[in-house]
């Protein structure tokens, strides 16, 4: 793992000479943000094959350091598979309401720093891109926040950027409305979405 250690040092160097959350030149940010985490989807694939998950947890959660790197920096993501992983993980750990709130945030910041041919979503072909998986895995996280007006907002935002996907999100929501005992409050709103989408689709 010395080359992670090089790679890191070298990101804390960077924020010491040019200020925590300044630009970098000549797009440095995206360019060396983008090596390293490749490195890391490299080496996360590795430990799979191998059969480490603790290995494997480790570096998704550092692909998330290397993406809030870059976001700081004002770059673009361009690998984003480690960093919504590492997202994943977070999130599970998660219980407490604006722990969850200030997740879906750091969620809502990737995607806003994800590169333009990414966010473009034009190849829907693979159900497990990254795009499609940070956008679901937000809206669970604003679920488990119950915060309605945060579920809202992200709601509205999962139906613009995944239309395709929305019904179904919102058929398996009601299904886990049933199943966990949400309040009263995130029902009332999981249910109003699930029936206007079902109602557009009779029309």
């Amino acid at each position: 793992m010395r080359l992670l250690d090089e790679f890191f040092t070298l990101l804390m160097t960077l924020d010491q000479r040019y200020g925590e959350d300044a630009p970098l030149p000549d797009d440095d940010a995206t360019r060396l943000g983008d090596t390293g985490l490749l490195v890391l989807a490299e080496l996360t694939h590795m430990s799979q094959q191998l059969g480490i998950p603790p290995v494997k947890s480790e570096l998704d959660r550092l692909a998330v350091t290397a993406g809030d790197w870059i976001m700081r920096h004002k770059g673009q993501i361009r690998t984003l598979e480690p960093i919504v992983n590492g997202l994943a993980i977070m999130a599970n750990e998660l219980h407490e309401s604006r722990d969850l709130e200030d997740m879906a945030s750091f969620m809502d910041k990737v995607m806003k720093s994800t590169a333009p041919d990414i966010a473009a979503d034009t190849d829907k072909t693979d159900s497990g891109r990254p795009w499609r998986v940070l956008h679901l895995n937000r809206a669970i996280v604003a679920t488990r926040s119950y915060n309605t007006e945060l579920m809202t907002q992200v709601f509205d935002n999962l139906i613009q950027e995944l239309p395709e996907d929305a019904s179904d999100f919102f058929r398996e929501g009601m299904r886990q409305m049933g199943v966990v005992d949400y309040p009263a409050k995130v029902k009332t709103v999981m249910t109003h979405y699930f029936q206007a989408l079902s109602q557009h689709a009779l029309h």
